[in-house]
């Protein structure tokens, strides 16, 4: 690819970056459709959000999207919040209309598809969800749309836990219940509700340095799906777990990619390649 003066940039703001595949998929999709973009990963620190995100304004940038921990951080920086951005309070997609900064949320989408994918039905179900950021609540919302009966929340934070459950009865249809962190990992016996739970979805950055999530697997006696937001080449530490007990399970790499689709398409106005993106990612 021959990069010119008239290309336009587009950004990852995140902090840690180092592990993001989605510069290799996203540019691998501009070249095929011959798009005169380029697609880079900057690690910003979160005192430096405001920053940054002024920055893709004087420099010109077509967008961003926005990893951990930046995405309800940057809420307070859009002019304009679209989707379901507003209703998450979380912007992972940033597009630069004319020096106006308009925030939208594609991972409400891209959790949906990568669920659907892999044949993970979970209405009428109970699922534990751990994590209570922005992903967390996309998760949930997409959770609510697929038709789950309850969501139990787990935080280390109770304060965090707290905002999020006072978020989820404006905008959520089911009923969300959170569930003492030290309780789960700890005290697993005195929890009899673990063993109706049929999903657990880790919305969190636990695994991500390959850290274990101390589950305790034997009290989830009616689990039949794990789903890492966290993603791995060798798969994450909770993926690779629950594999080895037979419970089917995925990592956060089909979220990546369909919800880079969504942001493609928002940055270029094009219909994003999902094979050229799945095949780069497996490369």
């Amino acid at each position: 690819m021959r990069v010119t003066s008239e290309f336009s940039l587009l950004a990852l703001l995140g902090h840690p970056i180092r592990h993001s595949l989605s510069p290799l998929f996203q540019n691998a999709a501009l070249q095929k459709l011959g798009l005169p973009y380029v697609y880079l990963a900057f690690d910003v620190a979160p005192d430096n959000l405001k920053e940054a995100l002024c920055g893709l304004k004087v420099l010109g940038f077509r967008g961003a999207n926005l990893t951990v921990p930046h995405k309800e951080l940057a809420v307070d920086f859009m002019d304009t919040l679209c989707d379901y951005a507003s209703l998450l309070g979380a912007v992972n997609t940033v597009v630069n209309e004319n020096g106006k900064l308009v925030g939208y949320n594609t991972d409400v989408a891209g959790f949906m598809q990568a669920l659907h994918k892999n044949g993970a039905c979970l209405a009428g179900r109970e699922v534990l969800l751990l994590g209570a950021g922005g992903a967390a609540r996309a998760v949930a919302c997409a959770l609510d749309e697929e038709g789950v009966s309850k969501i139990w929340l787990v935080n280390r934070s109770q304060e965090r836990a707290r905002l999020f459950l006072e978020w989820s009865r404006r905008a959520l249809g089911c009923p969300v219940n959170i569930l003492n962190w030290v309780t789960l990992f700890e005290e697993a016996e005195k929890e009899p509700v673990l063993g109706k739970i049929y999903a657990i979805i880790n919305a969190t950055a636990l695994g991500l340095k390959g850290e274990e999530i101390p589950l305790s697997w034997g009290h989830l006696s009616g689990l039949c799906w794990v789903i890492d937001l966290v993603y791995s080449k060798e798969g994450t530490p909770l993926v690779k777990r629950a594999r080895k007990r037979g419970i089917k399970s995925f990592d956060g790499k089909d979220m990546l990619v369909f919800q880079g689709a969504e942001s493609f398409q928002l940055f270029t106005g094009y219909r994003a390649p999902l094979d050229v993106m799945f095949e780069a990612l497996e490369s």
